[in-house]
């Protein structure tokens, strides 16, 4: 099992290694690489079995001195360290590949737990150990990469939560301790095989007797948050519990620095995936060892960082918030020199829910639009500000006054309009924004456009809005001109929609006419479409329509679509928006 093991994993890394040189493995940095492939002679202290010869050099800090001792504490938790200078070498044959680091007496410990087991028949093989920043970036970004380009989340949290399953965000990984080991396989399930089952069974009744725990253990109830189930990841409390008491207390921890990273924000990273592990792996002062109780004021800090953190996505955050505000606008939303844009974006997107129409529209829209028209924003705020409205346009977003979703669709219109103007989002971007604009448009069944006293919501309109923009944008293709297009038909043909009399026909027509003229769409597709409009289903006729409020709402907002395509049609002198016409003219002949 081991000599297979260890041939599968040398042959992955080379051709990892051959394809960085092309673009498969393009995150693999050489700070990576260096984790892979260092040799057996800068390694650190030597071990009680299979150690090699005495002179190699002794770690920069004794055993329990780490994590407090190093200098750059938030370096270390991270992982963002050479592995030679601080950890451990594990022995080739304790491994499935040469070259992988552990903390010193976490490694001491598993080799007398390995010897153990040994002498029972058992074989514990370490498959993954030390694991840098910028190797847990490559293992992130390669499946965030992945997922990305399928189109199926909508929103960067959605994205993220499905990868932290079993992937930790670059930076919360506890790989990064050097105090963790993934054992002999990848896959819960072979722990159940006749092969795997003994080694599982082994570490269950003994690996505690080392100091090892399962951190990722099973969904009993205790254990509610998190990642899923690991039967494979066994970690060294008295030493990780060091580290996981030093990572409470850092107040500069937050995951940064790798694709994805604006979701961290909207998850709660620490307390439910950072601290989430098995209560028994907490360590308790009666443990051996010299580990470090996560006392109770840790935790309660832990829980007021990400409550303060709450308080800073509020709107009015003051009494004297609202007049603020208000002043600003009222001196055109000048930008002192040294402004911080991203805080200022993000403060006005936090208004964007609010009741108050002034502060809503007047302040917090027309705000991030004069910004954004500016050009003064960089393209890492465009890309924070891009996952803030995602996750407040997503499906499962609460909306209790039904304004957040339409303004975050609104706003979003904005940023897509950035992107027209100046290119600075991927194509795997463009076509998440595009799914989830269409997405949302077909969702809106909150019809309200205009309420004296309350304002605007307009959920179809801005929803159309977002799709104009991104229609006009020369990088979106055929594919998404047809996901965007069927969205468009679908919200028109939604049987609870009243009449529509605040402009939604026409601005839904909008993103059809900008595609066609594009040549994205053709006649044959648009006819079908305009023919499932006509189609008077469930009536067996559009004359019933007039015994139904229902259907007479259907009828209006049909009919008022078909005429927005033709007068455009009519008004195109090139002949571009001909491909509209057979379609539209025999939806308003059959629906009279």
């Amino acid at each position: 099992m081991r000599d297979v093991l260890r041939r599968m994993h040398r042959v992955s890394r080379r051709i990892c290694f051959l394809l960085a040189a092309a673009a498969g493995c393009s995150g693999l940095s050489a700070a990576v690489a260096q984790d892979l492939s260092s040799s057996a002679s800068e390694a650190g202290v030597a071990l009680e079995a299979e150690a090699e010869p005495e002179e190699r050099p002794a770690p920069s800090y004794p055993p329990g001195a780490l994590p407090d001792a190093y200098p750059d504490k938030a370096k270390l938790l991270r992982g963002d360290i050479d592995p030679r200078e601080l950890l451990v070498e594990v022995p080739e044959s304790w491994a499935s590949h040469p070259g992988m680091y552990a903390e010193a007496e976490a490694l001491q410990a598993f080799g007398k737990m390995r010897a153990a087991a040994a002498r029972e028949g058992v074989e514990l093989l370490i498959l993954s150990a030390f694991r840098s920043f910028n190797h847990q970036r490559w293992i992130w970004e390669a499946k965030w990469r992945e997922r990305y380009k399928s189109g199926a989340f909508e929103a960067p949290r959605d994205l993220a939560t499905h990868i932290m399953r079993y992937s930790s965000m670059p930076g919360t990984s506890r790989h990064h301790w050097g105090t963790d080991f993934d054992i002999n396989a990848l896959n819960n399930r072979w722990f159940d095989t006749p092969e795997g089952k003994p080694v599982y069974d082994w570490m269950k009744a003994h690996a505690a007797e080392y100091g090892f725990c399962e951190v990722y253990s099973a969904r009993d109830g205790r254990r509610q948050t998190g990642y899923e189930p690991e039967r494979w990841h066994w970690s060294y409390i008295p030493t990780a519990s060091r580290y996981l008491a030093a990572y409470v207390e850092a107040r500069d921890a937050q995951p940064r620095g790798f694709e994805g990273d604006v979701a961290a924000p909207q998850i709660n990273w620490l307390t439910d995936y950072v601290l989430g592990i098995n209560p028994d792996c907490l360590w308790t002062a009666s443990d051996a060892g010299k580990g470090r109780e996560l006392p109770l004021v840790l935790l309660r800090a832990a829980i007021e960082a990400e409550q303060a953190a709450r308080v800073e996505q509020l709107c009015l955050r003051d009494e004297g918030t609202r007049d603020e505000l208000l002043a600003w606008r009222a001196r055109g939303f000048e930008l002192e020199e040294d402004a911080d844009i991203a805080a200022r974006l993000m403060h006005l997107e936090n208004c964007l829910g609010e009741p108050d129409p002034v502060l809503r529209d007047e302040v917090a829209y027309s705000g991030i639009a004069h910004i954004l028209r500016d050009g003064v924003a960089d393209d890492e705020t465009l890309r924070a500000l891009k996952g803030e409205l995602l996750v407040r346009m997503a499906a499962d977003a609460a909306d209790p006054d039904g304004f957040s979703k339409p303004f975050a669709a609104l706003v979003l219109s904005e940023v897509a309009r950035t992107d027209r103007i100046s290119p600075w989002m991927s194509s795997g971007e463009r076509r998440m924004l595009v799914a989830a604009g269409a997405a949302y448009v077909r969702s809106v069944r909150d019809y309200r456009g205009f309420i004296e006293g309350e304002g605007w919501r307009h959920g179809l309109a801005h929803g159309a809005d977002l799709l104009m923009q991104l229609s006009l944008n020369e990088e979106i293709g055929e594919g998404e001109a047809i996901v965007m297009a069927r969205a468009i038909f679908e919200a028109l043909m939604a049987e609870e929609a009243p009449a529509l009399v605040f402009d939604e026909p026409a601005r839904l027509a909008r993103p059809l006419i900008i595609l066609t003229r594009r040549g994205l769409l053709n006649e044959a597709q648009l006819s079908a479409w305009l023919d499932m409009l006509a189609d008077p289903a469930p009536l067996e006729s559009w004359q019933a329509a007039f015994g139904s409020e229902e259907a007479l709402a259907r009828r209006h907002n049909v009919r008022a679509f078909a005429s927005a395509l033709l007068i455009a049609a009519s008004e195109e002198e090139d002949g571009a928006l001909d491909a509209v016409k057979p379609g539209a003219t025999r939806l308003l002949a059959s629906v009279p």
